[in-house]
């Protein structure tokens, strides 16, 4: 063999070896990026797995409050149902017992005269009117106190969703209002 053609041998052996060092240069490069694609990919499902824990419990501390709100709506209806019956009770019983005096008051008038009769008929409507009053004072009442246990109903339910919303706000999921 001559000099050039032992020459080009080993610049043909030098090119495959520079080669195969490249290829396995690269080889080692593109596993490095992979294995930081695969890092970051992991990262980022953690987060949005404990993300999403988060976001779980917090809902379930939402759902909470909120059912608690209306089981003590539920509690203090039933006594405020109850006291309210017994005062519209006690008014209506009132009333008739009112009723029951205007005939009294009218048999006294029929035993004198005119006059005596006009005033008896005068306290009669009074003594209705004053009964009729407390009636109707006591279902006003018993409305109130309903109306005031749906306000602290609503009232726990708009604190419960604020608390939901700050936190969701906080994460960056919704604009704020």
């Amino acid at each position: 063999m001559n000099t050039i053609t032992l020459a080009a041998v080993a610049v043909l052996i030098a090119a495959a070896s520079g080669a195969l060092g490249y290829g396995t240069g690269r080889s080692d490069g593109a596993a490095s990026g992979q294995q930081q694609c695969d890092a970051e990919t992991a990262k980022r499902a953690r987060a949005e797995a404990d993300q999403a824990t988060t976001t779980r419990t917090k809902e379930s501390i939402h759902a909470d409050t909120i059912t608690e709100a209306v089981d003590t709506y539920q509690a203090a209806r039933a006594p405020a149902a109850a006291d309210a019956a017994e005062r519209v009770a006690r008014a209506q019983r009132l009333q008739r017992t009112a009723e029951g005096r205007a005939a009294q008051y009218l048999a006294m008038s029929q035993a004198g005269d005119t006059e005596r009769s006009r005033l008896a008929s005068h306290a009669a409507r009074l003594d209705a009117s004053l009964a009729d009053g407390r009636r109707v004072a006591e279902q006003l009442r018993a409305t109130v106190v309903e109306r005031d246990q749906q306000l602290r109903l609503l009232g726990d339910v708009i604190r419960a969703d604020r608390a939901l919303a700050s936190y969701t706000n906080a994460q960056g999921d919704a604009p704020e209002p």
